[in-house]
C-alpha cells in the first residue's frame, strides 16, 4: 500500500504566507496610477447623458399632465 508523505507541514505553510505578506509590493503604484487614468469612453458618457434626458422629458410630461386641469381625469388635486 502507498503511503503518501506530506513534506509541507502548516508550520511551513505558515511561514510561507508570512514571508509572502511582508514582501513590498513595487507595482501598487503603477497599479493606482493606471487605475486613475482609466476613463470610460466618450460615447457611453454621452449615451447615458442622452437616457437621463428621456427619462427626465417623460417625467416633466406626466408632471404637466398631473398639473392640467383637463388633462387630470383622476379629478382636480
Amino acid at each position: 500500500m502507498n503511503k503518501l508523505t506530506y513534506l509541507w507541514s502548516q508550520g511551513m505553510v505558515d511561514k510561507i504566507a508570512e514571508k509572502v505578506a511582508e514582501e513590498p509590493m513595487e507595482n501598487v503604484e503603477l497599479i493606482q496610477q493606471i487605475q486613475k487614468h482609466r476613463t470610460r469612453p466618450k460615447h457611453v458618457i454621452d449615451e447615458e447623458k442622452v437616457d437621463e434626458e428621456i427619462l427626465n422629458r417623460h417625467d416633466r410630461r406626466q408632471m404637466e399632465m398631473f398639473d392640467d386641469p383637463y388633462m387630470n381625469w383622476s379629478g382636480q388635486r
